[in-house]
Formats: structure tokens, sequence, C-alpha cells
């Protein structure tokens, strides 16, 4: 796992592969380990970047209450850090909630 700093809170991500990239987003008491199944795979074609959502996994949170456009905010900022210029976007369950805001 990688990490970047976003608003002096720790963000932890997983970044392999090369080609298009996709972003995977877990679902609401997940981590970004559940789409291990399939990284290895869609890592021989794509860049496929897994994120801990704020208060998941290894990311720590910000602030109490977490909503779905903090996440959102978030995720741009990774993304933007990675210089990632487009990407798909997969979600789970909240994930699923967080790709669409």
């Amino acid at each position: 796992m990688k990490t970047i700093t976003y608003k002096n809170t720790k963000i932890s991500f997983s970044d392999s592969g090369t080609g298009k990239a996709i972003i995977l987003l877990h679902g609401y008491l997940e981590n970004s380990s559940m789409w291990d199944f399939c990284i290895t795979e869609l890592s021989k074609k794509n860049r496929v970047v897994a994120i801990d959502l704020l208060g998941h996994g290894k990311s720590d949170c910000l602030g109490y209450i977490h909503t779905m456009e903090n996440q959102s905010e978030m995720i741009d900022g990774v993304i933007n850090y990675l210089k990632i210029e487009n990407a798909s976007i997969v979600g789970h369950s909240m994930g699923g909630y967080v790709a669409l805001v």
C-alpha cells in the first residue's frame, strides 16, 4: 500500500499496472482488499488504483462524519496526485454512491 496526505489525513491506496486507469472504490465497512481477487488480472492491461475510503482500511478519519462529498473530494485528490487525467471508476455499494458524486 502507498499513502498520501490529504488535508492532514493519511490516505492509503494501491497502484499497479499501466494503461487505462481504473479506480476501485469499496463499500461501507470494507476496505480496498475486497478488490484483491481482480486486481492482478485487471492490472495486466490497465493501471488499477484501489483506494481505502476515509475512515476505512488503512486510511485515517477526516473528522467525525464523512459525507459522500468528503469521500468524493478525497478520491479527486488521489487522482490528481497520481496525475490521472481519464479513468473508469468502479464502486461497490457505498463506493458506487461516492463514484456518482
